[in-house]
């Protein structure tokens, strides 16, 4: 089975028995919560996928670092993964679990790349927009910034891109320079 079909599967059934329990928003909390611990830890990552370091190990060090931060659910739940062996999937199954998690609630992440911090009033006027346009319940907004853009934004959200940016417009003029059809045109 492949790691996505079966990362899915644990994340699914991780928010049925949240849903179930009615702690479905606590869990997603949690979840962000290690979601970010790993990111932050590279070794942590590494000892997940680790098949040479023996389940014991794992175990002791998920006690350690996640039974008094998480919910009793979620600490459940991560070592069932890896007595089950299958804490390799662990991070994937976060990814899928956030993904369920946004589709169920109507949240759509939005990322909003720009060259420099965008006024607040203008991010908003943008989302508004494209609540609107899109038909969107909420949005999950994500800002990241870019100096290569020089100016502009680029709005990215579930397979959609609107490129407003100096530097894709400037990309854009220099390919019709470079293509010299309008002289073949014209000559």
């Amino acid at each position: 089975m492949s790691s996505h079909r079966l990362a899915t599967r644990y994340a699914k059934s991780l928010i049925q028995l949240a849903e179930e329990k009615g702690l479905l928003s606590e869990v997603y909390k949690d979840i962000q919560t290690t979601d970010a611990i790993f990111e932050g830890s590279r070794d942590l990552k590494l000892m997940f996928k680790s098949p040479i370091i023996p389940a014991d190990k794992k175990l002791a060090v998920v006690k350690k670092l996640f039974e008094s931060r998480v919910h009793e659910l979620l600490f459940r739940f991560m070592t069932l993964m890896i007595k089950k062996g299958r804490e390799s999937h662990f991070h994937d199954m976060v990814s899928a679990f956030i993904v369920q998690y946004n589709v169920i609630k109507g949240i759509t992440p939005v990322t909003i790349t720009s060259a420099v911090k965008l006024d607040a009033g203008l991010v908003q006027s943008i989302l508004a927009s494209l609540k609107k346009k899109e038909n969107l319940k909420e949005v999950e907004l994500v800002e990241v910034i870019d100096e290569t853009l020089i100016a502009g934004f680029v709005l990215k959200y579930e397979d959609k891109m609107i490129d407003n940016s100096v530097r894709k417009n400037l990309s854009s003029l220099r390919n019709i320079i470079e293509d010299d059809s309008y002289i073949k045109r014209y000559s």
